[in-house]
């Protein structure tokens, strides 16, 4: 059984393990196409939602015209008894989309986390117990969730944005704490002001450096040295006398496009038994080869158990966030990513 997630709203609450909407202690069915319509609007409520980016998530890509999403709406206003003239819950916005208007909370009861991601990823039950319905709670709930789907092989990456101390590191530390993970299942990398030139790919090759110094770095550097040389030739300081001067016998210097390449396969690599979270703090102040290859992997078509988060100001007026803000719109519009906004601190 999966994680039981309840989404509640106004009058009504959906139950995601049996995909039941119940209005107070009356259940109503959904066909198949309306439950995943309603569960998409309840994962981005208050947010301006495209027709493009409906046909991409709910309709998966799929040939169809205005007027499917036209009678798939008007089919979740009747079971929501919304009126479309006066709307308490799915506001048409003109030539533009939907608005789910209405707050959305969440709530995860400890009996329905179980150990149901691959091993040795699993749940901390006592961590994810959310009754209280609070933006924080809703983010961490969030991102439980899309690490769930990552667990069954797919690929998530989560734009976590808000201003300067509102609380994105609390919220990204209360997340880890909520999962158990071994040593090589996370790796966190951190962005940092630079004033000239940077080294690409800079807060990932020094995330990868200090695990490899870690107790359990050898494998690591296995894996380094078999997928990614060009890479531990970046770190050659983690490296013996024997085995750096075998690196420099392999050539190891590639051009950029070729560490582009092997920083993929290195990470869909430790990806590929059990689930993977990579994540890049202050991505504002990121290099650009390090947001090309997260936007990559992305794209890539192989079955991974991947979960990226990129957590960045995007009230910053740096390159940085231009550059996030347009992976931000074509991959939630593809539905491989989504955003989570943080508004209020941490308290």
């Amino acid at each position: 059984m999966g994680l039981q997630i309840t989404y509640v709203f106004g009058a009504f609450r959906l139950d995601t393990a049996t995909e039941l909407l119940w209005q107070e202690n009356i259940p109503i069915t959904l066909a198949p196409k309306i439950y995943r319509l309603l569960f998409y609007f309840l994962q981005n409520p208050e947010r301006l939602i495209s027709h493009e980016e409906l046909f991409s998530s709910v309709w998966e890509g799929r040939f169809v015209d205005d007027s499917a999403i036209r009678l798939a709406v008007n089919a979740l206003r009747k079971a929501l008894q919304d009126n479309s003239k006066f709307p308490e819950y799915i506001l048409t916005v003109h030539k533009k989309g939907y608005r789910f208007t209405v707050k959305v909370s969440i709530h995860v009861p400890l009996a329905s986390v179980s150990a149901d991601l691959s091993n040795p990823l699993h749940y901390r039950a006592q961590a994810l117990d959310l009754p209280v319905y609070d933006e924080h709670s809703l983010h961490v709930a969030k991102l439980v969730q899309a690490l769930q789907l990552s667990s069954k092989g797919e690929r998530r990456l989560v734009f976590l944005q808000g201003k300067q101390q509102v609380g994105k590191t609390t919220l990204l530390n209360a997340f880890l704490s909520a999962v158990h993970h071994p040593e090589l299942s996370v790796l966190r990398a951190r962005c940092v002001p630079m004033h000239g030139s940077v080294e690409p790919y800079m807060p990932l090759l020094e995330a990868l450096e200090r695990h490899c110094r870690a107790a359990h770095g050898k494998l690591l550097i296995e894996q380094l040295s078999a997928l990614a040389p060009s890479w531990l030739h970046q770190m050659s300081t983690v490296l013996n006398p024997d085995e750096l001067a075998m690196l420099h016998l392999k050539g190891t210097q590639g051009n950029g496009i070729h560490m582009l390449r092997e920083g993929a396969e290195l990470i869909e690599a430790l990806s590929q038994q059990s689930t993977f979270i990579l994540i890049l703090d202050n991505a504002h102040w990121s290099d650009h080869e390090t947001l090309d290859l997260l936007n990559f992997l992305m794209f890539r078509c192989c079955a991974t158990k991947l979960l990226i988060i990129i957590s960045y100001r995007s009230c910053d007026k740096g390159e940085g966030v231009q550059r996030i803000a347009k992976m931000q719109t074509e991959l939630v519009a593809r539905g491989f990513g989504q955003e989570l906004v943080m508004q209020s601190p941490v308290c």
